[in-house]
């Protein structure tokens, strides 16, 4: 069987940044284990219950993921003692309040991107399911990203429609495989780093 040059180049652009996945991921579990081992001690200290928990998410083509986060609300059992009629916040423990703002409650997402579910940069991820979902391009396998072109450009996805917001996201998502190359992911990476704003 005779393999086209543009399926050669796209094998060589899907090994390339599975590759670059896996050395970030690795290197970041490692570099950052203090920081995570910290982060599980102050959990524990704070409320009962476990460290990471599994999250629903979908992605633009609606595919259904479970992703690690640390945890960062009361657990049930804590709920069912607080009064009802209180909102999200409150329900928010203070280190989780902490790791939102900062991002670093995806922070377990790094064994996702070692395991194959999501890249280190990729397309959004959603909490419920697309009513119409984003087509897949032609290219190769774009999968879910722990970063994402929003991260580092300019447009940012949340507003106070949610429907303006998922529309935002597709947008810059179209616009990320219509570009994706490891350089590009390479870039948004650091821009993403290196930003004043929260990296995840």
């Amino acid at each position: 069987m005779t393999i086209s040059a543009a399926d050669e180049k796209t094998y060589i652009q899907s090994l390339s940044k599975r590759a670059f996945d896996i050395v970030v991921a690795t290197a970041g579990l490692l570099l950052l284990s203090p920081l995570i081992l910290v982060i599980s001690f102050w959990i524990t200290t704070e409320s009962s219950g476990p460290i990471l928990c599994r999250r629903k998410r979908y992605s633009s083509n609606n595919v259904e993921l479970e992703v690690f986060e640390f945890r960062t609300t009361l657990v049930d059992q804590q709920k069912k003692r607080l009064e009802d009629g209180l909102d999200e916040m409150q329900r928010i423990t203070g280190v989780g309040q902490v790791l939102r703002r900062s991002g670093m409650n995806k922070l377990p997402q790094l064994v996702n991107v070692l395991r194959g579910e999501i890249s280190i940069v990729g397309t959004h991820l959603f909490t419920t399911a697309l009513s119409k979902p984003f087509p897949s391009l032609d290219l190769y396998d774009i999968r879910p990203g722990l970063v994402t072109w929003t991260h580092a450009s300019e447009d940012q996805c949340e507003t106070a429609n949610a429907a303006e917001s998922i529309c935002r996201c597709i947008s810059c998502d179209r616009y990320y495989v219509e570009n994706c190359s490891l350089f590009f992911d390479m870039k948004i990476l650091f821009h993403t780093l290196f930003s004043k704003a929260p990296y995840l």
